[in-house]
């Protein structure tokens, strides 16, 4: 048995689209809805684990947050169905991003989630 410990935190997102109303349309909700991101160095992981048979992947992130110093550039999986990035979580503030997405059908569309950062220094 090990005896190291890990020092870096990880933050599992869940995530679930469905189809709208109108044709083309997504309703995106993460669960949590907003990481409280307390310790630095944090990896915050979005899966995405209900499509409604859409066949849905990720396509990137857009940071939105001017001068951000806090996320890094994302990586999305070969499926396309989980999208990881770390937050350096330095500074008490909050990150905004854009989720981007697309369909089977090629149809592109985002969600603008946040990430609430505090640093316990």
């Amino acid at each position: 048995m090990s005896k190291i410990k890990a020092s870096t935190q990880f933050i599992n997102v869940m995530v679930k689209v469905k189809a709208a109303a109108t044709q083309g349309t997504y309703d995106v909700h993460t669960a949590p809805e907003t990481p409280y991101v307390t310790q630095q160095d944090t990896v915050i992981n979005y899966q995405i684990y209900n499509d409604d048979g859409q066949d849905i992947i990720f396509t990137g992130m857009t940071i939105k947050t001017l001068g951000n110093d806090q996320l890094s550039a994302a990586s999305v999986s070969i499926s396309g169905k989980q999208l990881t990035f770390s937050d350096a979580n330095t500074s008490k503030v909050t990150v905004a991003f854009t989720l981007n997405f697309k369909d089977a059908d090629g149809v592109e569309f985002s969600h603008d989630p946040q990430v609430q950062n505090d640093p316990q220094i």
